[in-house]
């Protein structure tokens, strides 16, 4: 497995080494939750929207995957420049109060003007320390040239890098990551989304977090739930937290 090397820089930005995951990833079918799990990978995660519109907080914290609690929980909270997740605040006060470490994110337009979108979030979402970076949801081109995309992408990152004092977490699907990111935003930890393939791609190996499905069966939540892992162990994910 990668080691995940780890330097605070600046005004707290988060500045990550990850060394380059070449090996294929061995994989068990979990058929209470309905998904195939690398092995060796301890810590497990979700990210929820009003999709989820009740949850069972309770019940969700005495989950367990291959043995393991849920350890975070990244909550939808912006899109666009004036949409607000309806269930963001709920969610937010109540993962909180539950215990797990939570993260927030923006679903992201190149089409809309990138720093109006970031005022968005840094209105609705109030990160304290113990919180994971912001993450941005880039995985819509809406037909914009490449370097448009790119240029909005970083634009939007500079200033919540500049607000919240960290690096910005990117979540994007392969596709997505391999024409858009990959090779032009290589300083920002990569969330990586890639379901139903039992490895992933060697150039896609630098990733923080990957979604290994969105179809999973997670006690507390009705319906399908996207579940993620994380590259490293806990104590590195607590360390990736606002300080």
């Amino acid at each position: 497995m990668g080691i995940l090397g780890l330097v605070l820089a600046g005004t707290g930005a988060w500045v990550w080494g990850l060394k380059y995951f070449a090996a294929r990833p061995a994989f068990v079918e979990d058929r209470t939750h309905r998904v195939w799990l690398p092995v060796g990978y301890t810590v497990f995660g979700i990210d929820i929207s009003q999709y989820q519109r009740s949850i069972d907080w309770e019940k969700l914290s005495q989950e367990r995957i291959a043995g393991q609690p849920i350890r975070f929980v990244f909550i939808k909270a912006t899109e666009g420049i004036s949409r607000q997740d309806p269930l963001f605040a709920k969610h937010w006060t109540q993962a909180h109060a539950a215990g797990f470490i939570c993260g927030a994110y923006h679903f992201f337009y190149a089409t809309r003007n990138p720093l109006l979108q970031a005022r968005n979030f840094e209105q609705t979402v109030n990160l304290m320390p113990g919180d994971l970076p912001p993450v941005l949801d880039a995985e819509v081109d809406n037909h914009q040239p490449d370097s448009v995309i790119r240029q909005t992408i970083r634009i939007y990152l500079n200033e919540l890098t500049r607000y919240y004092g960290v690096k910005p977490i990117i979540y994007t699907n392969l596709h997505f990551y391999r024409k858009y990111i990959r090779g032009y935003l290589d300083e920002y930890p990569i969330w990586i989304a890639q379901h139903n393939l039992r490895s992933l791609p060697q150039d896609a190996a630098d990733w923080l977090f990957w979604q290994i499905s969105d179809e999973a069966r997670i006690r507390g939540i009705t319906g399908f739930t996207d579940l993620n892992v994380f590259r490293d162990d806990f104590d590195k994910l607590r360390a990736l937290c606002l300080p």
